[in-house]
């Protein structure tokens, strides 16, 4: 078996099976989510720690640690005190959330390089640009830890799984691909999901000849006008969390056999030892010597039967090492444990209601085509026209007034009157008497009334018809326009979010469910395989030495069986050959079935080791901020990346989320 197939081995045991472990019963648990915002580079910005404490004891009083700056109740009226990193709340039997502000340093760190056309460039400049774009996430687990691994100290790491995701206008980029990861197109948009588990190679201390594990996600595109989205990426140290040790099982079996092989070359050999002992007492006497050859004759003949029994078996053995039941065992459990969480499925759900939002140039079609829509019909037009004109007739109150203001003004002026007095004395041919003169202005002065008022009252009410039939068909309009561009929008935007958020879903799931089981499957099969083929090809060859070697020592005391006087005489020579048999067993022994025992007990049961540590590492990693050992915690981490746009737009998203944030 060479190092190759137990690394493979080893890649199976860690994607096809999960530790168990019993847990302990804890005062309460603390759950933390971390959001932070990372700039294009990778580079955190900012950090926000959002803590959930289950009161599992329905206590009234909780005490709990944190290193958060700024924490404040962010669901409830539950208060506490502080003293140094020690926080006490008031809970009154309820549960704590909580949040602030961190300024440490991530478990995972992630860089983030830009290539153009197979040339590296600055993320500033990469806006906007056409041509084959690259980007490569490459991510650090910052997390080492020195542990013990069958008696050695070993340099391992937190297990942090890491998952990014994205989605790709189709009229920025086509030809979309991902390392390790998922590509789907529905026609308008890409969504891509990248998976990373950043420090796994050398934590399991297996080759990349052997094993590939990513640390970074590289995407390719061929861009136009190239822009890029939020993207997001979900981490957590929970890579092992099944209750099936059945693999184990079967290779703890293995080390049963292959101490049970040792132990019989172990006898064989001290057999071998016996025998040379034997023959030098074998000079002193052939009697003794006779029955001493014929017990050995007749346990080497079984030996040797048996040896050809077991090699003719392990010739003939041509089953796979992982039958059908255990093969869908495995895919079972790597699609169980590819089930979406609900905090991944809000993830995703937020990362597509966010990209969902229309875009201005779709609102202004969609307002053109509602203001195209809504224009009033000439029916319309004349029912609301009609409608006008009767509601605009004047009241009696406001005839009153506008007579009253008509009367006023048409009250003759001393010129006015003067002038019909000269006029009435030229027609007459002479001077008008007072009284004639009174009756002339009465008549002139009634008739002016008159005109002035009826005048009035007909301007007043064309005035009143033409003013409300304007109102009237404009406010119509008015409200028709904006009734119809606030439908249209709201519809539209609805009709996309729901869209975006179920096809997010479905392809997520889909992706991770298939990959776990497809991976699980093949890898577990093909490595099972060439386990066995490796194991069976180097036991057959040195059981055939063995025979080979036993043969020999048959027909040797067969021959000495047969003819015991001239064995005395030929003592000497047997004593050294049987001496020289001792020796071979004994090589063959050290350098051939020990080397093997030693390489299956050694490396393989390491790997093993190594993947037991990695769970108990991943089970010690339950915090971010500070936890008493008397309690319980999970924690996980969101990475939101800024996206990359061209000047002007980037400008207006920063005003946008200022407001947004105020």
């Amino acid at each position: 078996m060479n190092k190759k197939s137990i690394s493979k081995v080893t890649s199976a045991i860690l994607l096809g099976t999960m530790l168990a472990y019993t847990s302990p019963v804890f005062a309460f648990t603390k759950e933390e989510t971390v959001y932070s915002k990372l700039d294009n580079s990778g580079s955190n910005y900012k950090t926000i720690v959002s803590t959930h404490i289950q009161n599992t004891e329905n206590s009234d009083l909780i005490e709990d640690m944190s290193d958060l700056l700024n924490i404040k109740n962010t669901n409830g009226e539950e208060t506490f005190t502080q003293d140094g990193s020690k926080l006490t709340w008031n809970a009154n039997k309820n549960d704590i959330y909580y949040e602030g502000k961190s300024e440490k340093e991530l478990p995972v760190e992630c860089k983030v390089k830009y290539e153009l056309d197979g040339k590296e460039i600055e993320t500033k400049e990469v806006a906007g640009k056409s041509g084959k774009v690259k980007i490569t996430l490459q991510y650090t687990n910052k997390e080492e830890r020195t542990v013990n691994v069958n008696g050695k100290s070993v340099k391992m790491y937190v297990p942090f799984v890491v998952v990014t995701g994205g989605i790709i206008k189709n009229d920025k980029a086509k030809n979309v691909t991902i390392s390790s990861g998922k590509v789907v197109d529905d026609g308008s948009k890409t969504i891509i999901a990248g998976i990373a588990m950043p420090g796994l190679q050398e934590s399991l201390g297996v080759s990349k000849s052997d094993v590939d594990i990513p640390n970074d996600i590289e995407i390719t595109m061929d861009a136009t006008n190239f822009e890029m989205g939020n993207m997001i990426t979900y981490v957590t140290p929970k890579i092992l969390e099944e209750n099936d040790l059945s693999i184990f099982n079967k290779i703890d079996g293995i080390y049963g056999k292959v101490q049970t092989l040792e132990s019989s070359m172990n006898q064989i050999q001290d057999g071998a030892s016996a025998l040379a002992d034997g023959t030098g007492e074998l000079a002193n006497g052939t009697n003794e010597l006779k029955t001493g050859t014929s017990t050995a004759y007749n346990g080497a003949n079984t030996i040797s039967n048996e040896v050809n029994k077991s090699i003719k078996s392990l010739a003939a053995d041509n089953s796979d090492a992982l039958d059908q039941q255990t093969l869908a065992g495995i895919e079972a459990q790597a699609a169980a444990g590819a089930t979406l969480t609900e905090e991944q499925k809000a993830g995703i759900t937020a990362q597509a209601k966010a990209s969902a939002v229309l875009t201005e140039q779709q609102k202004a079609g969609i307002t053109a085509q509602a203001k195209a829509n809504s224009v009033l019909t000439e029916e319309q037009k004349a029912g609301i026209t009609a409608q006008a004109k009767a509601s605009a007739v004047l009241t009696e109150e406001q005839k009153a007034g506008i007579t009253a203001q008509a009367k006023a003004s048409a009250v003759l002026t001393k010129t006015q009157k003067a002038g019909i007095i000269a006029n009435a004395s030229a027609a007459k041919g002479a001077e008008l008497t007072e009284t004639e003169k009174a009756l002339v202005i009465a008549t002139a002065q009634s008739t002016a009334t008159t005109t002035a008022v009826s005048t009035a009252l007909k301007t007043a009410q064309d005035t009143a018809t033409t003013t409300a039939v304007a109102t009237a068909l404009k406010t119509a309009q008015d409200t028709a326009t904006t009734t119809a561009v606030a439908t249209a929008l709201k519809t539209a935007q609805d009709t996309a979010t729901t869209t975006a958020v179920a096809t997010a879903l479905k392809t997520a799931q889909d992706t991770a469910t298939s990959a776990a089981k497809t991976t699980a499957s093949k890898v577990a099969g093909e490595v099972g395989n060439q386990v066995k083929k490796e194991a069976t090809k180097k036991i057959s060859s040195q059981m055939k030495t063995l025979n080979n070697g036993l043969n020999q020592l048959t027909n040797g005391l067969s021959t000495l069986d047969n003819g015991a006087q001239a064995l005395k005489d030929g003592a000497n020579k047997l004593d050294e050959g049987a001496k020289t048999l001792s020796t071979g067993i004994r090589t063959f022994n050290e350098e051939g079935i020990k080397k093997i025992c030693n390489l299956i007990n050694g490396q393989l049961k390491e790997k093993v080791d190594r993947v037991k540590k990695l769970k108990e590492l991943s089970e010690e990693y339950n915090n971010f901020t500070m936890l008493d050992k008397e309690n319980d915690g999970n924690v996980k981490f969101i990475m939101i990346m800024d996206s990359i746009k061209k000047q002007e737009e980037a400008k207006q998203d920063v005003v946008i989320e200022n407001k947004q944030e105020n």
